[in-house]
């Protein structure tokens, strides 16, 4: 649990905001109850970044992943790392690492996520005996399959707001923002 400025505490699942816990009032004052970007706030400078804005989205995003999936233990990290997998069978794990912007410790404990499920499998890299693919098991492909179709699902009421010709833009725009 932290505490954010507002005084309140919140719950972090896969590091996105959940419900707010209202904290004891300084004595003589109510302290009232505020929501994830409430708009009774000013944010003064925030709404103006873009990082901001990202950020914004990807919270809204991010919590309500778990739910879409079926599972809230399958975080939108968990998920990538699987995809990437599944599409690219035999990577390292420092690879994984770096694509994904992980630490390698961070990668270590998402791959140990996908093997206890048994959805993941390392195998000695045959050039180098030293080193590990990743690759996905049968039951991993399975999960992949349903995952992607739960996903798509999520993606499209996530962004229903948006034409298809509107979210092509953001695509293309936000693409250029991280250099493609």
């Amino acid at each position: 649990m932290h505490v954010l400025a507002d005084g309140l505490v919140y719950r972090h699942i896969a590091l996105v905001m959940a419900e707010p816990i209202d904290l004891p009032a300084p004595a003589g004052q109510r302290r009232k109850k505020l929501g994830l970007f409430d708009p009774s706030l000013d944010y003064g400078l925030l709404p103006e970044l873009t990082g901001f804005a990202l950020r914004r989205a990807s919270i809204l995003d991010f919590s309500g992943f778990g739910e879409a999936v079926g599972d809230r233990s399958i975080t939108p990290l968990r998920y990538s790392l699987l995809e990437v997998v599944g599409v690219n069978p035999g990577l390292q794990q420092v690879q994984l690492a770096e694509i994904l912007g992980l630490s390698k410790p961070a990668a270590t404990l998402t791959i140990n996520f996908w093997q206890t499920r048994k959805c993941l499998t390392r195998r000695k890299d045959a050039r180098d005996r030293r080193s590990y693919g990743i690759f996905l098991t049968e039951a991993g492909q399975a999960k992949l399959d349903e995952l992607r179709a739960l996903v798509l699902r999520h993606d499209a009421e996530f962004t229903r707001t948006l034409s298809s010709h509107e979210l092509a833009i953001l695509r293309t725009l936000l693409a250029r923002l991280y250099g493609e």
